[in-house]
């Protein structure tokens, strides 16, 4: 009986020292995801704070015009689309210290909103664009980078990415 009692003991040590050593393994795995990922918003918050004020339009004299449009391509499933090449949910490519214009043609029956994710507080935006109408985004970046677009209703599905460059 007592040589019972010590096994049992033994099975419950090794039982809650195995819980004790798992929950040390997870919360190591937990505190090391959430420093890679602090260290990874930091670096991005730093890179998208230096193009915040890209939302204010320059009196400078070069400018560049993109051309998109809104398609409802299955029920429901919306995409930003290239005019000039019809492809959905395009790279748009951008200037630094340029006028850029995102002009925008909305012909579906929902509203869309062109959102540019620079990490700023204030994000540039093409604010509401209704159902058959049209819109546009003008914005001039001061540094160079790659970011993500979406529609401010349809993130999901209407998102792509765009790069700053230098002209």
């Amino acid at each position: 009986m007592a040589q019972s009692k010590n096994i049992m003991t033994i099975i419950l040590s090794i039982t809650i020292f195995s819980a004790i050593f798992i929950a040390a393994i997870v919360l190591s795995l937990n505190i090391y995801s959430l420093h890679i990922t602090s260290a990874v918003a930091e670096q991005t918050t730093s890179n998208h704070s230096k193009i915040a004020n890209t939302t204010s339009t320059s009196n400078s004299t070069t400018s560049s015009t993109i051309n998109l449009s809104t398609k409802e391509v299955t029920d429901g499933n919306y995409k930003w689309i290239n005019v000039s090449n019809a492809a959905q949910n395009p790279t748009i490519k951008v200037f630094k210290n340029t006028n850029n214009v995102i002009k925008i043609q909305n012909p579906t029956d929902t509203k869309h909103e062109l959102v540019i994710d620079t990490g700023a507080d204030v994000l540039p935006s093409s604010g509401d664009i209704l159902p058959n109408s049209s819109g546009n985004l003008t914005f001039n970046p001061t540094m160079t980078g790659t970011f993500t677009y979406h529609c401010a209703y349809h993130p999901y599905m209407m998102k792509g990415t765009i790069e700053i460059v230098n002209k």
